[in-house]
């Protein structure tokens, strides 16, 4: 009877291979199950190296696989496989089984790999694919210019918010989710109501949040995703979410979390930024990650301390907040907003008795208009500090927009073509608010046509990236130029009695003082007397060398900055 048991198990193995690929079939180290037509879950795990863990009568770990999932969605035309699991090392012949497991679904349709984000359990089995010639990879900017070496150029792309796969008879979209990293993204199905995240939202054990910059983009990210998907129609009732290691959702009963558990996790980190949420320990071991944050079905994994002192780290308060912009109140009659998808990009609004002026308009912000509406009635002039794709991306949303004309070809097409909304700041130039009065200083460094403003009255001023938010990027001027911009603003800024500068990510504790500038100067005449030297800078931004001192980064191309 066995005999016969085994030649039957046998004969449906020979058929399932003979008439395409079955649900829950071990290839090599994966085991590969099926979502929907089209769509395949592989995870890095078989029978002898389950997912998850394993413990004995004294609670003792006896086994553990923190199995990690790809997605493979093929389509009419093309196919998309969403990230590439651990590195396998525990088993022999990994890439061998992974690449014949995709080609055999794909059937020779061109593949996309396209990340999550850029973590070694994610990206692992990247030798499975780096050398093959037909694959391309869809790389998240926020992660990965960082490291973009390993990938052939011929083979990889950036790609960001809003980048759409056509597959062919199946769209999915790109919706950033940073947080876990500045880079996470995740992937909507729209057809099917299915979403692909990676470790943006947790798999059941909770998202690692790992610090305060984190946990700022994630306050903003969760309801940002969450407008995202009812903005594409997505049907709440039958959304499911496939997460990066599925074998925590035993933290969920067994149950995929769906729209019920996005908005846990938005009720969450809204406690969490209020100091409210349920806390215990998390008994990780791992330093930061001490605490889990719960709400409802959502875990936050931080730290305690880490929570703590987020929340103190703003003395402004919270007035609007949507998916894509918080605005918090610096005085009565000015704000700051925030974005949260590149580094905290921040805008400011100034309200006078006849006008306000809006200085940036942040990376992704399509209803800044309707925020600031809520915040002023008077008619708004838009500034640009530069022309930077994290500072003018809500821009054409407005009737017109002012900028340096040193700037003006980093605005690129980014108009739509609509070159008439363009006007061009002056040096000194004066905008009256009616009651209040903001001055134009052009300083030069960051990019060309930096820009910086200033409310004498208020006693601040408005600086963009022209000094680098603690971290400088010196893309469009030498050290010599840098030294007369600190000049002439430290001067502007002690003849007006100017303490601060609001820069251009603006974290609650890093505004720029008096004393910052002096410190930058400092430290660039040191590099143009040869007294400094620069450290050789390999972080990806496209920039060579780095100099640091005060807190402050000065990021440089050492041939240019030095002429």
């Amino acid at each position: 009877m066995r005999l016969f048991s085994f030649l039957v198990s046998a004969c449906l193995a020979v058929v399932a291979v003979a008439c395409g690929p079955a649900s829950d079939v071990e290839i090599g180290p994966y085991t590969v199950s099926v979502i929907g037509k089209n769509v395949y879950h592989i995870q890095d795990c078989n029978s002898a190296n389950p997912a998850g863990e394993t413990f004995d009568a004294e609670g003792k770990r006896t086994h553990f696989n923190n199995c990690s999932d790809m997605y493979l969605l093929v389509g009419a035309r093309e196919a998309l496989l969403i990230d590439l699991s651990n590195p396998i090392d525990w088993a022999d012949g990994a890439g061998q089984a992974l690449r014949s497991l995709v080609e055999e679904r794909t059937e020779g349709k061109g593949l996309t790999i396209a990340f999550t984000h850029d973590h070694g359990d994610h990206t692992g089995m990247i030798p499975a694919f780096i050398e093959q010639p037909n694959v391309k990879f869809a790389l998240p900017l926020g992660d990965f210019s960082w490291f973009p070496t390993r990938y052939p150029d011929a083979q990889a792309r950036f790609i960001d918010e809003g980048e759409t796969f056509n597959l062919g008879g199946m769209e999915v979209e790109a919706i950033a989710v940073p947080g876990h990293t500045d880079g996470s993204m995740v992937y909507l199905l729209k057809e099917r109501n299915l979403l692909f995240t990676g470790d943006a939202v947790g798999s059941g054990h909770g998202v690692w949040i790992f610090d305060a910059e984190g946990f700022e983009q994630y306050v903003s990210a969760v309801p940002h995703l969450i407008e995202t998907l009812e903005a594409r129609g997505v049907d709440p009732d039958r959304l499911v979410i496939y997460g990066g290691h599925s074998w925590q959702k035993d933290w969920l009963e067994g149950r995929e979390p769906g729209m019920a558990y996005l908005k846990d996790m938005q009720e969450l980190v809204r406690e969490m930024e209020a100091g409210t949420a349920a806390t215990e320990p998390s008994n990780l071991g791992r330093p930061g990650l001490d605490t889990y944050f719960r709400h409802g079905d959502a875990i936050v994994t931080w730290s305690a301390a880490g929570a703590e002192k987020y929340r103190s780290q703003y003395p402004e308060p919270v007035v609007y907040r949507d998916g894509d912009v918080v605005f918090r109140k610096i005085d009565d009659h000015t704000w700051v907003g925030n974005g949260h998808l590149v580094y905290n990009e921040s805008i400011y609004l100034l309200e006078g008795t006849e006008r306000a002026l809006l200085i940036d308009a942040g990376a992704w912000m399509p209803r800044l208009p309707e925020a600031v509406a809520t915040l002023t009635d008077k008619p708004v002039t838009l500034v640009l500090t530069h022309g930077h794709g994290d500072h003018v991306g809500a821009a054409t949303s407005f009737p017109e927009v002012w900028v340096n004309p040193a700037d003006t070809a980093l605005l690129g097409t980014g108009r739509n073509g609509h070159e008439e909304q363009i006007r061009y700041l002056s040096d000194g130039q004066v905008f009256d608010l009616g009651g209040r009065k903001v001055d134009v200083l052009f300083t030069p460094g960051h990019t060309s046509g930096s820009t910086t403003l200033f409310d004498r009255e208020g006693g601040y001023g408005f600086s963009g990236d022209s000094f680098g938010s603690t971290n400088l990027l010196l893309f469009g001027g030498t050290f010599r130029e840098l030294a007369g911009t600190i000049d002439r603003t430290l001067n502007f800024m002690k003849a007006s009695g100017i303490d601060i500068l609001y820069p251009g990510h603006y974290h609650g504790d890093n505004p720029e003082t008096v004393q910052r500038l002096q410190d930058e100067k400092k430290m660039v005449l040191e590099v143009l007397s040869g007294k400094r030297k620069g450290i050789a800078d390999d972080s990806g931004n496209g920039l060579d060398h780095y100099i640091h001192d005060y807190g402050v980064y000065i990021r440089y191309n050492e041939a240019d900055a030095l002429r």
